[in-house]
């Protein structure tokens, strides 16, 4: 058999495709120069940004979410209140603040609009200068890297200013809390780009990490593979609740990486402190998952990695020898403090976790929980306290497990945990008001929206579901990579859980991560399509893995597993190719809202449709791909893949999806609103309720839902001329409730869900 390491191809992916003559380019002498893993994070970060924000905020927020979320920030910025989430007429409770924080620094930002943008430019741009040049004290081995990257980035907004000045936009201060006037024009922009430049950083933080512990090769191949994967990309560009806490998980659990397996690292306790603050981010973004599946994680990480019952008796003596006091003084220091907090707590009518009564008597009173809170705090710190005070412990290395927890700086890394999220949740738990559902914070948001989610169903459009769900709609989720799944299995088969290779620490963690969340999320009675986005991560990390193996080791030693997932792309491509509807239920909240079909069904080059030239185009790849493979023409098959899966993610994201957005969105109906509308002419929502006509309204939009044939009949009756929103299947029904008044459409094509109208 002919092996790879007998051709004449290149060494390297990156010598494939542009050649040994521009590598080794005396201009790209110092970006050789930078360590590797600087060079994967750059280029990781370079191409999640091509990929992601081009055209960010050229379409309106969709509905609902993203609107739904946008008005809960928008209150934010009009009542002063950062801390409180409101909406509409109500108090705001299914989630986490995080969020609509995110959302309010770009509404903030979006007030400056193109001025923001020559500010950020100058000063990113002056800085990486200055690291470039070696004026800021930067260590030698990084001010490339940090120089470039603040140029690159520099650039970036340079252009947006200049491209706003050339189309004429002003930069002045306008309200986006008051007045009935449309939004600034960066809104979009301002909502989209943290969450986007989030999961920008989580991508070259996990490709940063991959380098370390695997390979700069497998770093890349993973960043590649994320990238690309429908789901990944288009939540990228979504201001929704799951984009924060997946890419919190990702940066945080990166971090984690990198503080187990670098070993020449000087500032290990600063990536584990750094992996704990990116957990409690994700647990104000979106509550209890956030920190629930890396402490599962890495919970089972300690056990499958060190724990044996050969050395329970190690163990259990260093625990009596070192730990039974701290534990103790912990547990005095719980009694003490909790029960001074419970009398306080009492004398003061404390509302903390207040619950409703039955049969006349709380369950658990809100002192109690008031005294346990605390108690178990005090016990935390006290325990910690004492622990790092011992220097007896860890004169010789602790046994493997208690060994580990130290590495994982457990004790005052939950405590810094603790810093940053509890303190809002403190605050919410005592927050007595109710929301709409008159439920107070941490029962609607704890009891509803977790537990009942989990076990009966909340606000599903597809309640329950077989084990099969999330099997279907991952497929579609991570197309075209359905074809490599066996491969990365292939590799988890190899894999040794107490191997002494961080790469197999990887593995571990990857496989833990992906098990975890498919058995919390695939038991939930509560199921959306994008509920498998948690799951991309894990499983782009054993395909990144699989790709830097079958690179090395070439295509005969993993033929079988390639050929098993031959079907899986046939079968996957055929149906997106023939419902490209799939693609926006991902990520939409109902699935029966109609796909505007023209967008894929018109004519292109020649009699050819969108639709035969997206299956013609995944044949096309698959088989030039798999010709290549038959070849073993190793870099033309790689090549032939990057370029494929580069290029579609290219073509949704800049062009399909910025044709979808006009019809998931009520941006463009209230831009015509308020471009046409004379003084005192009011608008109404006629039996809908989206959310984005609440958010682009600035919440003056009249909802006509109760009794509509009345509502709007008087509403109609009003003097001068009346707009409403209206869905397309029931303007029927509004023109009938109106009478003999004349109903105009406003560009009735513009969006195949709702039409703007008015009435006189």
């Amino acid at each position: 058999m002919t092996t790879q390491a007998a051709t004449n191809e290149p060494s390297t992916l990156t010598e494939a495709i542009f050649g040994k003559e521009v590598v080794n380019a005396s201009a790209f002498s110092k970006v050789r120069a930078w360590p590797a893993e600087f060079r994967a994070a750059m280029a990781s970060v370079l191409l999640a940004s091509a990929v992601f924000l081009p055209y960010l905020g050229a379409v309106g927020l969709w509905d609902p979410w993203e609107t739904h979320y946008g008005e809960v920030a928008r209150e934010m910025v009009q009542r002063n209140d950062y801390v409180h989430p409101f909406w509409e007429n109500a108090w705001f409770f299914s989630k986490p603040a995080f969020t609509m924080w995110m959302m309010a620094v770009g509404l903030r930002a979006a007030d400056i609009g193109p001025m923001l943008a020559l500010l950020l430019g100058a000063l990113l741009g002056g800085l990486g200068w200055a690291a470039y040049n070696g004026k800021l004290k930067n260590p030698s081995a990084t001010k490339e890297f940090w120089g470039s990257l603040g140029m690159v980035f520099g650039a970036f907004f340079l252009i947006l200013f200049i491209w706003a000045k050339a189309n004429g936009l002003q930069w002045k201060f306008s309200s986006v809390a008051e007045g009935p006037y449309a939004l600034p024009l960066f809104t979009e922009w301002g909502f989209r780009l943290p969450f986007t430049a989030f999961s920008i950083i989580a991508v070259g933080l996990l490709s940063y990490a991959m380098a370390i512990a695997v390979s700069p090769r497998a770093a890349m191949a993973t960043t590649v593979v994320l990238v690309s994967m429908p789901l990944y990309f288009l939540l990228s560009r979504q201001a929704v609740t799951d984009t924060p806490i997946v890419s919190a998980t990702i940066a945080g659990i990166a971090c984690a990486m990198v503080g187990l397996f670098d070993k020449t690292t000087k500032y290990r306790s600063e990536w584990w402190y750094a992996s704990y603050v990116l957990f409690a981010i994700a647990t104000l973004a979106k509550g209890l998952l956030g920190f629930g599946v890396p402490m599962l994680v890495f919970g089972a990480y300690v056990v499958f990695r060190e724990a044996s019952f050969k050395s329970l008796g190690a163990h259990l003596g260093w625990f009596f020898k070192h730990m039974l006091i701290p534990v103790g003084a912990g547990l005095g220091a719980a009694v003490v403090v909790g029960a001074f907090a419970y009398v306080l707590g009492k004398k003061w009518d404390t509302t903390f976790m207040a619950v409703p009564v039955i049969d006349n008597k709380s369950v658990i009173s809100a002192p109690t929980w008031l005294g346990i809170m605390w108690g178990s705090l005090a016990f935390w710190i006290t325990a910690t306290i004492m622990i790092g005070l011992d220097k007896n412990a860890t004169k010789t290395r602790p046994p493997a497990v208690f060994a580990l927890m130290y590495d994982m700086r457990l004790g005052t890394g939950i405590l810094l945990f603790l810093a940053v999220c509890l303190p809002w949740y403190y605050e919410m738990f005592t927050f007595w008001r109710v929301d709409d559902e008159s439920k107070i914070f941490w029962f609607r948001f704890i009891i509803h929206d977790h537990f009942a989610r989990l076990g009966s169903g909340v606000h599903t459009t597809t309640p329950g579901g077989d084990f099969t769900y999330f099997i279907l709609q991952g497929g579609y989720a991570m197309f075209p990579w359905v074809a490599i799944i066996p491969g990365a299995f292939a590799v988890v088969g190899k894999l040794k859980i107490r191997g002494m290779t961080s790469a197999d620490g990887v593995g571990l963690i990857a496989v833990l991560w992906f098990v975890v969340s498919w058995a919390l999320i695939g038991s939930s009675a509560t199921k959306f399509h994008h509920y498998v986005f948690p799951m991309l991560p894990p499983l782009a990390i054993l395909m990144g893995m699989f790709i830097d193996k079958l690179w090395d080791e070439g295509v005969d030693q993993y033929a079988l597993v390639l050929l098993l997932g031959v079907p899986l792309f046939i079968l996957v491509g055929k149906d997106l190719a023939a419902t490209p509807k799939n693609f926006t239920d991902l990520f939409v909240y109902n699935y029966d809202r109609p796909y505007p079909a023209y967008l894929t069904e018109r004519a292109v080059l020649g009699s050819n449709n969108v639709k035969q030239l997206m299956g013609m185009a995944m044949v096309l790849c698959g088989l030039v791909v798999g010709l290549f493979a038959m070849l073993r023409a190793r870099a033309m098959m790689f090549t032939a893949g990057l370029a494929s899966v580069l290029l579609f993610a290219v073509w949704f994201n800049w062009f399909h999806w910025v044709d979808l957005s006009h019809h998931w969105t009520q941006r463009d109906q209230f831009w015509r609103y308020f471009s046409q509308r004379r003084p005192n002419e009011p608008i109404a929502a006629f039996l809908m309720n989206w959310r984005g006509e609440t958010f682009y309204s600035r919440n003056t939009v009249k909802q006509i839902k109760d009794n509509p044939q009345v509502g709007m009949k008087n509403y109609s009756d009003q003097d001068g001329r009346e707009w409403s929103l209206v869905e397309h299947n029931r303007l029927g029904i509004l023109k009938s409730a109106v009478g003999d008044k004349n109903v105009t459409l406003i560009d009735k094509d513009l969006n195949n869900k709702f039409v703007l109208v008015t009435i006189e």
